[in-house]
């Protein structure tokens, strides 16, 4: 027999885990995925999936038990090294850490427990094939389309906020060497002057990582700066 079962080994379960169980065991539509490129796109896309560095650490540990480059077949992804094995390949990392990022692992669903009657983690081959217990790896297979999704969406988000951090560093120059080529031409300016404190302001903001809300404000506030249209924008700079 080859029965594959739902709940762990002495850990509490509750109806929300027993409908995602149900729901990453669903048939794979087939196919493999590289297992490193999967990693990659994780952990670009890891905040979708609500998940550390840490957690994804523990995770590619996991995932170099796994033999072949591919995963592939949804029944051959169990991989059962023991914890402190785990822990000698995450460099000496605390059992109850490393525990405690494999819990954090499996409720979010990225991989699954198949614990043996005892609760250890072994292959057991006889006449009828082989049984394996251990941590599955096969919802990363299975959820990969959702994975490269909210990778790319990072990655677009990512290029987006690097594009409009540009811009602000451009407009942020402009901005400065106007008010400069106004008090080379002997232009008071006082020394509350709102533009010097915007161009500040906005120096500050780019040495943090700022939200793309914060960044938008920053964004608008400097082009009106720019275009002087903004009250706060003298007519010396009103003809940019």
């Amino acid at each position: 027999m080859t029965y594959d079962a739902i709940t762990p080994f002495r850990r509490r379960v509750d109806a929300v885990q027993i409908r995602r169980h149900a729901t990453l065991m669903q048939p794979s539509s087939g196919g493999s995925v590289d297992k490193w490129a999967i990693l990659r796109d994780l952990v670009a896309g890891r905040e979708t999936f609500g998940v550390s560095d840490r957690d994804l650490t523990v995770l590619q540990a996991l995932v170099s038990f796994h033999p072949r480059n591919d995963l592939g077949d949804p029944e051959r992804l169990i991989v059962y090294p023991s914890n402190s094995t785990i822990c000698d390949r995450l460099n000496g990392m605390p059992c109850s850490t490393m525990r405690r990022h494999l819990a954090r692992l499996v409720e979010v669903g990225l991989i699954l427990r198949n614990d043996s009657p005892n609760g250890k983690r072994y292959i057991r081959r006889s006449a009828l094939g082989e049984q394996r217990f251990g941590l599955d790896l096969s919802p990363l297979l299975r959820r990969a389309d959702e994975i490269r999704a909210a990778a790319q969406r990072a990655r677009d988000t990512a290029a987006a906020m690097a594009d409009l951090r540009s811009d602000i560093s451009l407009m942020r120059r402009d901005v400065i060497s106007l008010l400069d080529l106004v008090e080379s031409q002997g232009g008071a300016l006082p020394s509350d002057d709102p533009q010097r404190s915007l161009v500040n302001l906005a120096g500050r903001i780019l040495r943090r990582k700022p939200c793309a809300q914060d960044l938008w404000t920053l964004h608008n506030e400097l082009t009106t700066v720019l275009k002087g249209t903004s009250k706060n924008c003298p007519a010396r700079v009103a003809a940019v």
